[in-house]
């Protein structure tokens, strides 16, 4: 009877919606699944599951788990023998991973983001694939996402939908994250290229293929630490889940503290000024980690990312707190930071006078000190 109940369940699903059926799936496929619909499903399953054998949390480990429980699987022939073995439930042992083991209670049509601002964060395998449509080509097929204005879309057409879901219109986002669609937002001065392309046409730091006119996705950054490891943002040993590190706090540097930001931007271009005249100065002989200035995803306030939201930046002597855009590598910052005063502080040294609010070479000569 419970099988009878979910075939009439599949046929009834609105297949229009997506470009693939559950057949054309590859848990539709009974080439990869030989039990059909009976491999993951049975009778009334376990409390709190879509009529699952186990806990949703760990009910994907059965095929995309270890050695021992992927060879079970197969021997209970819900498994082809020629099936590739992708053992995801070690990504999940890293310190920094999508908490698939705070699943909340199973709703078919719960909501794709949370409404409440007390309900609890939590993460669960079928909130980034779809279990009856998901393709080796599209394993975002079916899913539905967040658009950068805050809609719902019926299936995921670009990445940073999916990420949206959780990490931009919730309202109970933690008290340290703000809505990432805001940052992105092609209204701002700058983003880095994930809606849209760039503001900036002049990166003289990137590595090719980049360029000023490239679209990048969040998993250009956010992704498995372990380069020949599955592929996707499920864990890494690096924090905020990043494929590689990213030290935000100040540090000596080295191609290692800042080996996230060389993966796009030459290190040598870097040290050597050729953007900003003294990001070596800044990186370098200072100390400062890259996102004392920069904000990776982007800024409400100012260009080149330039944000100021970090706890070693106080406002200057004069009580301000502001970054001016002067031109092509030329600004002028009011801040105080380690200790320094920039009041302001004034990129390049010829900067004309007029423009410079009474700016002098003092300025400069502190920040060396």
């Amino acid at each position: 009877m419970g099988m009878i109940l979910l075939s009439l369940l599949f046929l009834g699903m609105p297949c229009s919606l997506y470009s693939k059926s559950f057949l054309e799936s590859t848990h539709g496929d009974k080439k990869k699944l030989p039990k059909g619909c009976w491999s993951c499903h049975r009778g009334h399953g376990v409390y709190n599951t879509p009529m699952l054998s186990e806990e949703k949390a760990f009910f994907c480990f059965n095929c995309h788990g270890n050695d021992l429980t992927f060879e079970q699987t197969q021997r209970a022939g819900r498994l082809a023998r020629d099936s590739r073995k992708i053992n995801l439930s070690r990504e999940f042992e890293k310190p920094y991973r999508h908490p698939i083991e705070k699943t909340r209670i199973y709703r078919w049509n719960k909501s794709q983001y949370e409404a409440d601002a007390s309900a609890p964060r939590y993460a669960e395998c079928t909130d980034c694939h779809h279990h009856h449509f998901a393709t080796a080509q599209n394993r975002l097929e079916g899913i539905k996402g967040i658009t950068q204005n805050g809609t719902i879309v019926d299936t995921v057409q670009s990445e940073y939908e999916l990420c949206f879901k959780c990490h931009a219109y919730s309202t109970n986002l933690p008290a340290d994250q703000v809505n990432k669609a805001e940052l992105f937002s092609v209204a701002n001065p700058s983003y880095h290229p994930v809606v849209s392309q760039g503001k900036n046409n002049t990166v003289p730091s990137l590595i090719l293929p980049y360029t000023e006119s490239s679209i990048i996705k969040c998993t250009d950054c956010h992704n498995n630490d372990d380069a020949v490891g599955p592929k996707g943002p499920h864990a890494s040993n690096y924090q905020h889940i990043l494929k590689k590190n990213f030290t935000t706090s100040d540090s000596m540097e080295s191609a290692f503290q800042y080996d996230l930001c060389y993966s796009c931007h030459m290190r040598s271009s870097v040290l050597g000024n050729i953007s900003f005249r003294y990001h070596n100065l800044h990186i370098v002989t200072v100390g400062a980690s890259c996102r004392t200035c920069h904000n990776p995803h982007g800024s409400r306030l100012y260009p080149h990312l330039i944000d100021f939201d970090n706890v070693n930046i106080a406002p200057s002597s004069s009580g301000r707190l502001i970054y001016k855009d002067l031109g092509e590598r030329a600004g002028e910052c009011f801040l105080n930071c380690h200790g320094k005063d920039h009041n302001p502080a004034t990129y390049p040294l010829n900067t004309p006078a007029n423009t410079t609010e009474g700016t002098s070479s003092s300025s400069l000569k502190r920040i060396r000190k």
